[in-house]
């Protein structure tokens, strides 16, 4: 037991150190700063490792409060001003993370299914620009065999996070050869962009694209080279949302529970004073002599008879002016 308690006596000791470090900083004004800043951290990774998550608003929003409320802040106006700033950090957190992963997507090359397929390298250039660049779309087609038409072969070009709505653009009418290279140029105003390439085969349509488990995805590109034009639609479209209607909101309810909670109590607290107030009021018009212990005369109803009340100490019928019990010798006041 004496070893156990050598061992535990400096564990116990770095426990009060901690612990009296903690309440020191408790009283500093940077709680609050270090609570938002932790919980933009945790949003970073989220966002970095677990980005389609239905978690990246939950949680930033649960830790934001738990360490609030750990750190002692539990007014209910300093915890939703605390709230809309760390919305704040989300925006741009969530925009200069979105902006950087745009702007360094590696292009992908468009290419249909199969292990021979009929449309491949598939690609836009350059990757980057303006709405004064001159943006080339190539694509090649492969006939899939003698007297096998590929025909209505199209880019469709479609604006990310903008109202610029997709386009189907015909870019060639057949391919009867066994290699056909298609090339298109565009000007393209939003500064975030996503394409994929088509064409009919046999009377259906094939698609060149990036595959993920066997289903088509458009490829991210071009994007534009000014990171303050890609912020824009960024904010407006993702950034906003996720901080005001995915992070923010789930934190005002919790601040809006402790508020009712609070209230809640207040208002039973209440009607516990005004219960003992009436009832302070209708005691003190009680006669004095009402205060005092009715006989059994009394009780039985027997109120033709002169007064008595019962002795507190032997139980005996006192008449009502008498100063002390007859039976024990009480005194009354």
């Amino acid at each position: 037991m004496e070893e156990l308690s050598e061992h535990r006596a400096p564990v116990d000791r770095i426990k009060k150190i901690v612990g009296d470090l903690f309440e020191k900083f408790k009283k500093t004004p940077y709680t609050a700063p270090v609570a938002i800043g932790v919980t933009g951290l945790v949003y970073y990774l989220m966002m970095a490792y677990i980005p389609g998550s239905c978690w990246i608003g939950l949680v930033p929003s649960l830790l934001l409060f738990g360490l609030m409320w750990q750190f002692g802040i539990t007014k209910v106006k300093k915890l939703l001003i605390s709230g809309l700033i760390a919305a704040v950090v989300i925006v741009i957190i969530s925009t200069g993370f979105l902006v950087n992963s745009f702007q360094n997507m590696e292009m992908v090359v468009a290419v249909s299914p199969g292990s021979d397929p009929v449309l491949f390298n598939g690609t836009v250039s350059p990757d980057s620009g303006d709405d004064t660049t001159v943006f080339t779309y190539n694509l090649t087609v492969r006939s899939p065999g003698p007297g096998v038409n590929v025909t209505n072969v199209v880019v469709n070009i479609t604006s990310l996070m903008t109202s610029v709505s997709a386009e189907m653009i015909a870019i060639g009418e057949n391919a009867t050869l066994n290699e056909t290279y298609y090339t298109y140029q565009k000007l393209l105003s939003a500064p975030i962009n996503q394409f994929h390439f088509a064409a009919i085969v046999n009377g259906t349509w094939v698609i060149a694209s990036d595959y993920i488990d066997d289903t088509h995805v458009s490829i991210v590109g071009p994007v534009y080279s000014d990171p303050w034009a890609v912020a824009l639609p960024v904010i407006q479209y993702v950034s906003l949302y996720q901080a005001f209607l995915q992070f923010f909101p789930i934190f005002a309810i919790l601040c809006g529970m402790v508020w009712w909670m609070r209230r809640a109590r207040r208002m039973r607290e209440d009607a516990v004073k005004n219960w003992e107030k009436k009832r302070e009021d209708v005691e003190a018009k009680v006669p004095e002599d009402d205060t005092k212990v009715p006989s059994l005369q009394r009780a039985m109803g027997l109120e033709g008879e002169p007064e008595t009340f019962v002795c507190s100490d032997c139980g005996a019928d006192v008449p009502s002016s008498a100063n002390k019990c007859p039976s024990c010798g009480e005194k009354f006041d």
